[in-house]
């Protein structure tokens, strides 16, 4: 039987996979898309080359071009969100359009469900610079430490917010995890979810997690 605390913890703090090579990311989604096409799983299509394959427990959105994959994200299902497993962009692609912030401004309208996305022990520029392109259009971003999630979650209300969370080459910024969220009623519920936490913790009821 799972509870909210349990539901909690397998979104927000579960190991998520270590972050790999572009190349090697890509190449890995790429298969996965192909694997479910020829296998003839049912593929969605979102209009301007943005295609969705949807199962019980994995996402994949992706955009592509003459049956080629040109960026791509898998996403998995956790109770209380979805949570990025991979993704990736055509090498041939890279510095053109599709642009991963409409990507993710895809998911995020499609799926009404916050998204964390991993913390790389080193955030590349252009990562930061797709989350404060989809803060820019309007979506939420927020941010949390593993450590003590519920008294450290706060969601960014200016650009300036994001740059005390981005140090280049500082592992210890690792432990930073973020959450893209639509504005209004799932920002909403993400946040209760932190607050039942913070209650939780305040009470040293989150000893043990």
């Amino acid at each position: 039987m799972t509870t909210s605390r349990t539901d909690f913890n397998e979104t927000w703090l579960s190991e998520m996979p270590e972050g790999t090579s572009d190349i090697q990311s890509f190449r890995t989604l790429e298969f996965n898309i192909k694997d479910l096409k020829n296998n003839d799983v049912p593929v969605q299509d979102l209009g301007n080359g943005l295609k969705k394959v949807e199962l019980s427990q994995v996402l994949h959105y992706w955009y592509e071009k003459d049956d080629i994959v040109l960026l791509g994200v898998e996403l998995e299902r956790q109770p209380q969100g979805l949570v990025v497993r991979l993704t990736g962009k055509n090498p041939s692609s890279v510095k053109k359009e599709p642009w991963a912030s409409d990507l993710y401004d895809a998911v995020l309208k499609d799926q009404h469900r916050s998204v964390r996305i991993l913390s790389d022990t080193q955030l590349t520029d252009q990562g930061y610079a797709i989350w404060k392109k989809l803060f820019d259009l309007g979506h939420k971003v927020s941010v949390y430490d593993r450590e003590n999630p519920g008294r450290t979650f706060q969601t960014f209300t200016s650009s300036q917010d994001f740059d005390q969370y981005f140090k280049r080459n500082d592992p210890s910024f690792r432990r930073y995890q973020y959450i893209l969220s639509e504005s209004g009623l799932v920002l909403a519920e993400t946040r209760g979810f932190f607050h039942t936490r913070r209650y939780r913790e305040l009470g040293g009821l989150a000893l043990n997690d």
